[in-house]
């Protein structure tokens, strides 16, 4: 027999169909407990926060998150064989619909990842020595990254933000930014971020854990493009008559920049095939289980608003 849920709320009563949508950041991504749903390969853990919300709560979840997503695997698009698009499980019945999308769209977490420095000053890791990664993308004074977040990705989130509504007449929307993965100027150290990937351990294959390889130059580049993307989440989210949770504003002291207290766990890598192959270790630059605890609480205290 079900334990009570630990609180009721009168607009959204137990048992209340609940879909979580979106990517890595619903999904739990790098947390243990993977409930290998909708498939493996999404990385989904029955420790994200649309499971938490539902036992707190009572509701009936069906979590379709997937790390990876983009808006059109949320619209139209099969991210996987056996995976349908996600929209496909809201109906009329759906009372509640969370969703964090645009960061792939974006290539935001791509980029960061392909932006891992040898030292605070450079070079990157790819990129033909190139100092920083902004200096590939920003030239003559346009920023490809934010150009595509102005057009293709704003696009994106606007179309799926409206098809969400249709689809689900009945629901409470909740659409959530994502939790700062690069400080501001005010919560960066003067002493500034960088913490190294590589070390003389690396030699023998092991990597130092939980660090921040990333330049001066990038951390603020990274930061006002993650500012750029929110921006554009948030007017989508005003436009479409949906509730929008910011987070990254209330997070900018909770980066992996911050050597304690982190939403957001650090850079390990790992290497395959005798270091023929460099990647990061499920989880980096994801929230952690403190982040996610966090983002629980949030979302919770904005359906306290709502629907209390």
């Amino acid at each position: 027999m079900a334990s009570p849920p630990a609180e009721e709320l009168d607009g959204l009563p137990p048992g209340s169909e609940y879909v979580a949508l979106g990517d890595s950041y619903s999904a739990g991504y790098g947390l243990a407990d993977p409930t290998r749903l909708p498939v493996s390969a999404c990385g989904q853990s029955a420790r994200d926060y649309p499971h938490r919300i539902a036992a707190r709560f009572g509701l009936a979840l069906q979590d379709v998150t997937c790390g990876g997503a983009t808006s059109e695997d949320v619209t139209e698009r099969h991210q996987f064989k056996g995976v349908p698009p996600q929209i496909e499980a809201l109906s009329a019945r759906t009372r509640l619909v969370t969703l964090t999308i645009g960061g792939n769209d974006a290539d935001l977490f791509g980029t960061a990842a392909s932006c891992l420095a040898l030292t605070a000053k450079g070079p990157v890791f790819s990129g033909r020595d190139a100092s920083s990664c902004r200096s590939t993308l920003v030239h003559d004074g346009e920023d490809q990254l934010g150009a595509k977040i102005q057009s293709r990705v704003a696009l994106g989130i606007a179309d799926t933000l409206a098809a969400v509504r249709r689809a689900a007449p009945n629901a409470r929307v909740l659409f959530l930014g994502y939790p700062a993965i690069f400080p501001d100027a005010e919560h960066t150290p003067a002493r500034g971020c960088f913490r190294a990937g590589l070390d003389l351990g690396t030699l023998t294959g092991s990597f130092p854990t939980d660090t921040y390889p990333f330049t001066d130059t990038d951390v603020e580049y990274l930061h006002g493009v993650q500012e750029e993307l929110d921006d554009v989440a948030r007017s989508a989210a005003t436009a479409a008559g949906v509730r929008y949770l910011d987070v990254f504003r209330r997070t900018q002291g909770r980066t992996s920049c911050a050597r304690s207290g982190a939403y957001v766990s650090g850079v390990t890598l790992d290497s395959t095939s005798g270091f023929r192959r460099i990647d990061l270790e499920p989880g980096a630059l994801h929230p952690n289980n403190r982040g996610v605890a966090y983002l629980s609480r949030q979302v919770a205290a904005e359906l306290r608003t709502v629907a209390g």
